[in-house]
C-alpha cells in the first residue's frame, strides 16, 4: 500500500480519540474527589448543590462531573434532579438494615478464619491506630472534623483486613459497595460517633479475641458490633 492508499487520521479525529481514552480516568477522578468530600462532610445529605458548584468545589471539569453524577445515581448515592441540581440521598431504614444483614453474613464468616490465620503484625498495627485515634482530643469546630474522619477511616481498616482473609476480590467490591450508604448514614449521627467512639471500642474487644484466636468470642464480638452499628446507623443507639 503507498502513502496514497494509507488511511488518514487527522488531528481532529487523534483528539477525538484521545478525548475518549481520557474520559475514564477524567471521570473517575471526579468520582473519588466527589466521595472524599462528600465523606469529609462537606456535603451533607438533603443538601441541594449545583453541578457547577461540585465542579468549583472539587476542582474536576463539568464533563468529568456529569460522567461521575452519572456512576453515583446508578449506585445510589445521589439524585440528579433536572433543572436543580443535585441531592445526595440519605439511605432509608430498610436499605441500611438490608446493608448490615449481607454483612452480618460474610463478615462473621471472615472473622473466624482471621482467628485462624490472619497476619498478627498487621492487626497489632490497627491496635495501635485504634488506641491512638480513641485518645485524640480536638478543640476547635476543624480540629474535631478531621479527628472524626481519622477515626472513620481507622474504622474502616478493621473490618478491611478482616475480609482479606477470604482472599476473595468479589467480597472486597461488595464490602466497598455497601460502606458507601453507610458512611452517609454516618454524616448524620456524626457528633455521637464522636462523643462515645462505640465502634472502635467495640474494634478493641474484637481485636483481643483475634489476638488469643479464639474464634468463638471474635465471631459473637463481631455479631454483636455489627447489630449495634446498625443501630446506631438506623438512630435507635
Amino acid at each position: 500500500m503507498n502513502d496514497a492508499q494509507k488511511p488518514l487520521v487527522g488531528k481532529s479525529a487523534r483528539s477525538s480519540i484521545e478525548s475518549t481514552r481520557s474520559k475514564p480516568v477524567l471521570r473517575d477522578t471526579a468520582y473519588r474527589k466527589f466521595m472524599d468530600y462528600l465523606l469529609s462532610g462537606q456535603l451533607k445529605p438533603g443538601r441541594l448543590v449545583s453541578q457547577r458548584e461540585l465542579c468549583e468545589a472539587i476542582g474536576a471539569s463539568i464533563g468529568a462531573m456529569r460522567e461521575a453524577l452519572k456512576r453515583l445515581e446508578a449506585e445510589g448515592v445521589v439524585t440528579l434532579i433536572p433543572q436543580r441540581g443535585v441531592m445526595v440521598r440519605e439511605p432509608s431504614e430498610k436499605e441500611l438494615n438490608d446493608i448490615y444483614q449481607i454483612r452480618k453474613i460474610f463478615e462473621v464468616h471472615a472473622v473466624r478464619i482471621f482467628a485462624e490465620t490472619g497476619d498478627s503484625q498487621k492487626l497489632a498495627k490497627i491496635k495501635a491506630q485504634t488506641m491512638e485515634v480513641i485518645a485524640g482530643k480536638a478543640e476547635t469546630r476543624q480540629e474535631l472534623g478531621q479527628l472524626s474522619r481519622e477515626r472513620s477511616l481507622v474504622d474502616d481498616l478493621l473490618h478491611r483486613l478482616i475480609i482479606s482473609a477470604l482472599n476473595n476480590p468479589s467480597f472486597e467490591e461488595i464490602f466497598d459497595r455497601l460502606q458507601v450508604p453507610v458512611s452517609v448514614s454516618r454524616l448524620s449521627v456524626q457528633p455521637r460517633f464522636m462523643d462515645s467512639l462505640p465502634g472502635l471500642k467495640e474494634h478493641l474487644e474484637i481485636i483481643e479475641a483475634l489476638e488469643a484466636r479464639d474464634q468463638d468470642a471474635a465471631e459473637a464480638l463481631m455479631l454483636h458490633h455489627l447489630e449495634k452499628g446498625r443501630r446506631r446507623a438506623v438512630g435507635l443507639d
